[in-house]
Order: C-alpha cells, then sequence, then structure tokens
C-alpha cells in the first residue's frame, strides 16, 4: 500500500477554478439583480414623517421656584432622562390617543385582519401562523403601530426623534407630528397635575402648621409666666431677664457702696492720722469745706496779726500781748474740736457704709440664686423656644411654597420642558424599498454563495490541494544532503554584536541562508553549549540587516538559552500558559531589529499542543521564524517540524556521526537539515562539503 503524500491546499487551483465559472457568476448576478429590482417593484412602498422634540428647560428665571438652581436642571436633563422621555413618547396612552386621533382601527393599514395576504392566508391555514382575529382589533392595531413608530434620542444631544412609517405620506408626516404634539401636551398636563397636587398637599400641611405653631407660642408663654422668667430685654441685652436685670444693678451697685466705704475710711483716717500726728488740718478736703473752721482760721490770722503789730511797741509779758496770745489758743482748741466732729461723722458715714454693703451682699446673695435657678429654667424655656421657632420657620417655608404654586396654577403657567423644533413634512421619497442598496446586497449576496459553492466542489474533488513536495524548496546545489557550514570561533563575552558578526567566518553564510526564499521557519538545535544561541541571534541580525527581513527567534529549549535570557520577564512558558499576551513576551534586540520571545517560566508546564498555534501566528507576521533549542534532545518534534533544521556539532565530530544526525533530523520532521561544525581556532575559514556515507 503506498504511503500517503503529504497535501496542502492549492490556491492557484482554486483562482482558475473561479475564473473558469466567470460566465456563470455573472448569469447569476443578472438574474438575481432582475429577479430582486422586479420583486422589490411590487412591494407597497413606506413613506416616513420625521418629527424632532428638543428637551429643555423651558421655565422663566423671573417664574422658576428659588431652590430650583441651574445645578438641578442638569441633572433633570442628563441622558437617562432623556432616555425616559424616549420611552414616555412610546408609552400606551400616547399611542391609544393617536388611534383615536385618526380611527386606524378602520384603517386595513394598521388592521392585518381587514385585507390578509395570500401568504398570511396559506400559514394562518396551516396552523404555522397565529390568525389576527383571534386578537382584539385594539391589540391588532397597536401592533402595527408600534412596527411603524421609531423613537430615539439623537446620539451627544437633547434631541429626541419620532418617525412613523406609512404608505400615505400624508398620514405619515401626521401621525409623527400629533405623536410629538400629544407628548408636550401629556408633559404640561403632568406638570399642572404634579402642581395642583403639591398645592393641595401644602394646604392641609399648613393648617395642621398653623395650630403646631400656636401650641408651641402657647407653651414658651406658660412657662415663662409659671416661672417668672419675664423678659426686659434691650437692644444691648437682646436676651436678659428680670432676675438676670436684677442682679446686675444689685452688683453695680454694690461696687458703689464698696467705693463709698472705702471713701469715707479713708477720709476718716487721714483726719485721724492729723489729730494723732498734730499736722496741718488744711491737707483735709472736709476741712477746707468747713465754713465755721475757715472763720476760726480768719480769727487766728487777725490775732496773729495784731500780736505781730503789738510786739513791736510792747514787752512779750504785757497783759495785751497776753491776752490775745490767750484767744489765740483757744481758737487754736476749737478748730481742733472742730476736726473732731468732722471725724465723728466720717467715721458714722463710714459705718453706714459698711451697713450698706453687707445689706446690698446679702441681696446680691439671694439674687444669684434666684438668677441660678432661673437658668435651670430658661434651658427648658430656650428648648419650647426653638421647637416654636423651628414650627414658625416651616410654617414660612410652607406658606412661601403655597403663594409660589398658587400663584403658577392661577396663572396657568406651566409650560413643558419640551418644544417640537422640528415637524414632519409628508415625504416625496419612500423609505422602503431601498431598491437599489437590496439589489446590490442580493446581487453580492449571490455571488459570494456562488463562489463558495464552486470552492466546496474543488474542495470535495481533491483538485484544491496539491502534494507538499511540489513546494519549492532551496536548491539541492546549495543545502545538500547532509551539508556542513564550518562557522568560526565566536569571542567570549556572549553574543557578537552586529559589526563583529560580519567579521566571523560562516556567520554571513548562515544569515544568506535563513534569507533563502521557501523558508518559513528555521530550527537552530545545538550540543549544550551556548553556540547555537549565539550564532542564532548572530546571523539572525545579520539577516535583517541585509535582507530587511522581519525575525523574531523564539526560545523552545527546557533550559533557558543565555543569549535570550536578559531580563527575567514573561516569555514562551507565560504565553502557553495563558498567563501573558504576545505584547508582553516579545522583546526588541538591543543591537538589531530583531524580536525575539525568551522562555520564560515554565513552573506550571504549559501545554506544549499550543506551540504549533503560536508558531502559526507569528509566521503570518513575521518573514522569519527562528525556533532555537540549546539540544537536539530538547525539539518538539510532534509540535515543530522546521523547513530548515541547523544542527550544532563539535569540530571533532565524525562523518558517521554527522550523518546519523542529520538522518535524525529529517525524520523528526525537518524538510531539510545543515550541520554546524563549530570551530575553535581563530579566523577558521567556512566551508561546506558533503560526505559521503
Amino acid at each position: 500500500m503506498a504511503e500517503p503524500r503529504p497535501m496542502e491546499m492549492d490556491i492557484s487551483a482554486i483562482a482558475a477554478a473561479l475564473w473558469r465559472r466567470a460566465w456563470l457568476f455573472g448569469l447569476v448576478a443578472i438574474l438575481v439583480g432582475a429577479g430582486t429590482y422586479f420583486g422589490l417593484s411590487l412591494v407597497d412602498p413606506l413613506y416616513t414623517g420625521d418629527a424632532r422634540i428638543l428637551i429643555e428647560a423651558r421655565e422663566s428665571p423671573l417664574t422658576r421656584p428659588r431652590d430650583s438652581g441651574a445645578e438641578n436642571l442638569t441633572v433633570q436633563l442628563d441622558e437617562s432622562a432623556i432616555a425616559s422621555q424616549v420611552e414616555v413618547l412610546r408609552s400606551r396612552d400616547i399611542a391609544n390617543t393617536i388611534i383615536d386621533k385618526f380611527d386606524l382601527t378602520h384603517r386595513p393599514d394598521f388592521d392585518p385582519a381587514l385585507s390578509p395576504s395570500l401568504i398570511d392566508t396559506v400559514l394562518i391555514a396551516s396552523g404555522l401562523k397565529k390568525g389576527p382575529a383571534e386578537n382584539t382589533i385594539r391589540q391588532r392595531v397597536l401592533e402595527t403601530y408600534y412596527k411603524h413608530l421609531s423613537v430615539y434620542s439623537v446620539v451627544k444631544s437633547r434631541v429626541i426623534a419620532v418617525e412613523f412609517s406609512a404608505h400615505d405620506p400624508e398620514l405619515a408626516a401626521q401621525i409623527a407630528n400629533a405623536v410629538a404634539e400629544a407628548f408636550v401636551n401629556l408633559q404640561s398636563e403632568a406638570k399642572r397635575q404634579s402642581t395642583s397636587a403639591a398645592t393641595a398637599w401644602l394646604q392641609t400641611e399648613i393648617d395642621r402648621l398653623r395650630e403646631r405653631v400656636k401650641e408651641a407660642e402657647g407653651a414658651v408663654a406658660a412657662y415663662r409666666s409659671e416661672n417668672n422668667l419675664f423678659d426686659v430685654n434691650t437692644s444691648s441685652q437682646p436676651e436678659t431677664t428680670l432676675q438676670k436685670q436684677d442682679l446686675s444693678e444689685l452688683n453695680a451697685e454694690l461696687g458703689r457702696a464698696r467705693a463709698a466705704q472705702s471713701e469715707a475710711q479713708s477720709r476718716a483716717e487721714l483726719l485721724r492720722s492729723l489729730l494723732r500726728e498734730g499736722g496741718s488740718f488744711d491737707s483735709a478736703e472736709e476741712v477746707l469745706n468747713s465754713q465755721l473752721i475757715q472763720r476760726l482760721r480768719e480769727r487766728q490770722v487777725a490775732l496773729r496779726a495784731q500780736i505781730a503789730e503789738l510786739s513791736t511797741s510792747l514787752m512779750p509779758q504785757h497783759p495785751r500781748l497776753q491776752a490775745l496770745r490767750s484767744q489765740l489758743a483757744d481758737l487754736d482748741g476749737q478748730v481742733r474740736a472742730e476736726v473732731r466732729k468732722i471725724l465723728q461723722s466720717l467715721e458714722t458715714a463710714s459705718r453706714v457704709a459698711s451697713a450698706r454693703v453687707d445689706t446690698l451682699e446679702a441681696r446680691l446673695n439671694e439674687t444669684k440664686a434666684a438668677v441660678s435657678r432661673s437658668n435651670e429654667e430658661s434651658i427648658e424655656l430656650r428648648a419650647l423656644e426653638r421647637e416654636a421657632a423651628a414650627q414658625r420657620d416651616l410654617l414660612e417655608t410652607f406658606l412661601a411654597r403655597y403663594r409660589e404654586a398658587a400663584a403658577r396654577t392661577d396663572s396657568n403657567y406651566l409650560p413643558a420642558d419640551a418644544r417640537i423644533i422640528s415637524r414632519a413634512i409628508p415625504p416625496r421619497r419612500p423609505s422602503w424599498p431601498k431598491k437599489g442598496l437590496l439589489t446590490a446586497a442580493a446581487v453580492l449576496g449571490s455571488l459570494f454563495l456562488a463562489m463558495a459553492i464552486v470552492i466546496v466542489r474543488e474542495f470535495a474533488s481533491g483538485r484544491a490541494f496539491r502534494p507538499l513536495d511540489d513546494i519549492e524548496v532551496p536548491p539541492a546545489g546549495e543545502v545538500p544532503a547532509e551539508p556542513l557550514l564550518v562557522l568560526g570561533a565566536i569571542p567570549p563575552g556572549g553574543t557578537p554584536s552586529l559589526d563583529a558578526a560580519k567579521e566571523i567566518p560562516g556567520l554571513a553564510e548562515l544569515a544568506d541562508l535563513i534569507a533563502t526564499e521557501g523558508l518559513k521557519t528555521v530550527l537552530f538545535a545545538g550540543d549544550g553549549g551556548p553556540t547555537a544561541g549565539d550564532a542564532a541571534l548572530g546571523a539572525c541580525r545579520l539577516a535583517v540587516r541585509t535582507a530587511s527581513l522581519r525575525i523574531i527567534l523564539l526560545d523552545i529549549g527546557v533550559e533557558p538559552a543565555s543569549a535570550l535570557d536578559r531580563d527575567g520577564g514573561p516569555g514562551l512558558g507565560d504565553l502557553l500558559s495563558g498567563d501573558a499576551p504576545f505584547g508582553d513576551a516579545i522583546r526588541l534586540d538591543g543591537d538589531s531589529r530583531v524580536h525575539f520571545i525568551p522562555l520564560g517560566s515554565m513552573a506550571e508546564d504549559p501545554p506544549l499542543q499550543r506551540l504549533s498555534l503560536v508558531i502559526g501566528a507569528l509566521s503570518n507576521t513575521y518573514d522569519r521564524v527562528v525556533l532555537l533549542a540549546d539540544r537536539f534532545e530538547d525539539w518538539p518534534s510532534d509540535y515543530v517540524r522546521p523547513d530548515l533544521a541547523v544542527l550544532v556539532c563539535d569540530e571533532d565530530m565524525g562523518a558517521e556521526a554527522r550523518r546519523r544526525l542529520h538522518r535524525q533530523a529529517m525524520e523528526a520532521g525537518a524538510r531539510n537539515a545543515i550541520l554546524l561544525q563549530r570551530s575553535s581556532e581563530e579566523g577558521a575559514e567556512p566551508q561546506a562539503a558533503e560526505e559521503a556515507a
């Protein structure tokens, strides 16, 4: 039995089959187009009337309620509010109004039971469709009405479009305008009913609040009277009771009494010290104010003047001088006696002031106790006053709202928050059917269907496939059966740079081999060292530079390749596990435009079944997909079948071992294979030789 040959889809054979039947496609297009246009010409056309409604706040700033600011209007006219108005336009109340206004229940266009079509009659008779007579007339007309009505909001605006379709263009425009007018009237009526209900509720609440305010103010007055909390408020002291005012006055009077007491004691002490020490009494204010003492002082002055005058002509022992001196001494005694009387009066005044101070202090203490009691009672009084004030403020607020609502209701000023900005006019062209558009769609659909039938027949007959051996591969002279390419020694320190790679013998030839036309996937399989990764990356850099190819390098080994494992980020393992997308796994080489995907994390044992899908997806984006396995044993041959396998071998490997390695690569699924012999000598010349078995 012959071994089945691998096949692939032949695009050229499919294209040739389609070209051979081009006349059939043209004929199908003409027939389908003509039939579709003729069939659409027999359909009764539908005309669509279009009316536009603008949703906006039409309240005047002069009549708008005081607490309805611009922010509230913005909230009321947001996107959800516009969507709600669309549903109102589709409401059953407006539908019933339109049906009654235009008597749609007696129009055959809206009641299918009045003129059923031939197809509907057959379907109803066979039981495949419910008969329209089984429903009520109103329900049938409503269903037809909603089929012909279209209401939607214009994007990024507050405009609502109302469209209605009918066989009569005049009727279509009239119903569209009638729906818009019914919506505006419904808005106004809803506002009027809301305002009337609010006015009635406010009237009830105002009557109830008046009673509560009266009770609260009566409770305040009764409590104030029971506890003697009388108000004596003034402009300077707005919250003062009678007890507090008495306390303030007693405190002021006590201060004055203490001042008078201190003054009397000071004056008495002054006179007492003058009498005790024998000082001059002229420094005392009471002495200076005493008329008797002033007259005695005048007589003393007169006697001293006589004594001085007589002393010039009489001897000191003269009886007249002695008599005058005796009178002068009597006057001094009288002055001191008068001063003692003044001292006694001052001491009496001091005692009176002290008694007054004691009396005022006693009254002050009593008043303090009374004020303390009144403060405790004032707490309850203030609570009652706050309650009365709150009820009064609420009553005033409700009264203001009631006056506003009553004024708006009485003046009938309740504009709807919507207005018709565009009325529908009878359309001249039908909106259905679109003969040209539908005919073109039918022609294209028939062409696609006919082409699909032809393609399916080609696949079913096998003419859409060709043997895989027919694909062009690199010529046998360039890639012999067991080719051998010698690679010069790679300097230590990792992958050579782009400039250094040009100087390594054999690397340029390897880059040309990667750029060979017909190759799509290239596999580098190493022998455990870094040569495979460094050679693959260096050759890819040269191929990108010389051939301007888009190349991606993919690490598929068991251990991370040192040439690609740079940042420890996500890689192939994360991509296969679904933990990272392509954008996070793909890196850009810093020395060239080569893209690469490192090995990444293999801790979760990712499914290798997805590896072929990943390689296929990358093949559609890049010109070459270069796969890297550090060892030949790491090559997942079940999922990776490259166009070319580059096998790294040591320079000491014999011809038989190389031939066996080449045969293993071909048996593993590679379409072609080449052995890359690494050299440890600097400057080794590249060579390719085909060795015999």
